[in-house]
């Protein structure tokens, strides 16, 4: 399971968490989670580029909210451009991650 660490939270939110927690019957972070989960459903992520539909028209790229066609257009250029010089999508993942660590 991944971890994630949220620092300078103002005092104010940290308590609404809380009460909020409490009202819910739920630890403190089982409430930012299911808060987390309600703001970034997971239909909405885009995993891979393989996942792309890679033959999205404007027209059906432009019924998405501006934001979530920004970043399809992104995936699928990205994915052209690597198809395009026979890089491995898997290689250059596991690339990314090392060069984070």
């Amino acid at each position: 399971m991944l971890s994630l660490l949220i620092k300078n939270i103002p005092p104010e939110l940290h308590a609404r968490l809380k009460q909020r927690a409490l009202d819910n019957r739920r630890s403190l972070n089982e409430e930012i989670l299911s808060i987390m989960e309600l703001a970034a459903p997971a239909e909405a992520v885009v995993k891979s580029v393989e996942e792309m539909e890679p033959s999205l028209s404007e027209d059906q790229l432009d019924a998405y909210p501006v934001d979530v066609a920004a970043k399809l257009r992104a995936f699928r250029d990205l994915g052209r451009g690597m198809a395009a010089r026979s890089i491995d999508f898997e290689q250059w993942k596991r690339s990314a991650a090392d060069s984070r660590r």
